[in-house]
């Protein structure tokens, strides 16, 4: 077998290339990047975690401490036409409304699933207010009228729609529950208005916070601003947690025993 020999002579001088490539293969903090960029990805799509808490407000107390707050929710008498409304025309009693005595002293279905309903609005403007939170006042509290169910039995204690809420007693619709943190929405003005389901017919009737007469207060009977007779104004107090209901024409605190919130019914031609 023969091969060929070949010789390499190696002189003085280095001969090479150099090509400048970075051949490091580090895979340190490589774990930790990739973490870091899924926590980064999950905040953009998700959000940041927000404080929904929410914190109970009570009715700021008057000047002489008492904390109630009181409602007066008036009916057309629906015997009278509407084209001859006079304050007299409207009054607090259910039985305006076509519920007899024995519906209310009985607490029939019709009754007891009946409620108030008032809705919290960010503004008055219809066209772009939003509904934040509700509050359901419920029929069964509230002070009481005598009222004759028949002559043969003695008279008997019904119910009205005038309201004294408080820490104790009738406390449902009392409270209000917002945001405890004000970073998602700082909102602590809203407009509350109200409205009246009756469960016999399934309709809502819509309140108003002045009566509807002629030509004392209102231009017409049935035409007016909307955000002016609609509305009450309720403002938040964070640094005591409590909430005072003002007339939004006058600007009057309004809730107390002798200035209750007045609601009546809207008459709608």
């Amino acid at each position: 077998m023969s091969v060929n020999k070949f010789k390499i002579l190696q002189d003085e001088l280095n001969k090479y290339v150099n090509v400048p490539i970075e051949m490091t293969w580090d895979f340190t903090g490589r774990d930790e990047a990739i973490e870091e960029y899924e926590k980064t990805m999950l905040q953009e799509v998700l959000g940041g975690a927000k404080d929904f808490e929410i914190i109970r407000f009570s009715h700021k107390p008057n000047l002489q401490a008492f904390t109630d707050i009181n409602y007066e929710f008036n009916f057309f008498d629906n015997t009278v036409p509407v084209t001859v409304a006079t304050p007299a025309n409207w009054g607090s009693t259910y039985l305006n409304l076509g519920f007899n005595v024995t519906d209310i002293y009985y607490y029939t279905n019709p009754f007891t699933k009946s409620f108030f309903k008032l809705d919290f609005y960010d503004t008055p403007n219809e066209t772009t207010q939003k509904n934040y939170f509700t509050v359901i006042i419920p029929l069964q509290q509230g002070l009481s009228q005598v009222a004759t169910i028949s002559n043969f039995v003695p008279q008997v204690d019904i119910r009205i729609p005038t309201f004294k809420l408080d820490f104790v007693g009738d406390k449902e619709g009392f409270f209000i529950y917002w945001l405890r943190e004000r970073d998602y929405i700082d909102i602590d003005t809203f407009y509350m208005s109200a409205k009246f389901f009756d469960a016999r017919t399934g309709v809502f009737t819509r309140m108003i916070n002045r009566v509807q007469i002629v030509p004392n207060i209102l231009p017409t009977q049935f035409t007016f601003n909307n955000a002016d007779y609609f509305y009450y104004r309720v403002k938040l107090d964070y640094q005591t947690f409590t909430y005072k209901v003002t007339d939004v024409l006058t600007g009057i605190d309004t809730g107390t025993a002798t200035q209750p919130i007045k609601w009546y019914e809207y008459i709608n031609p």
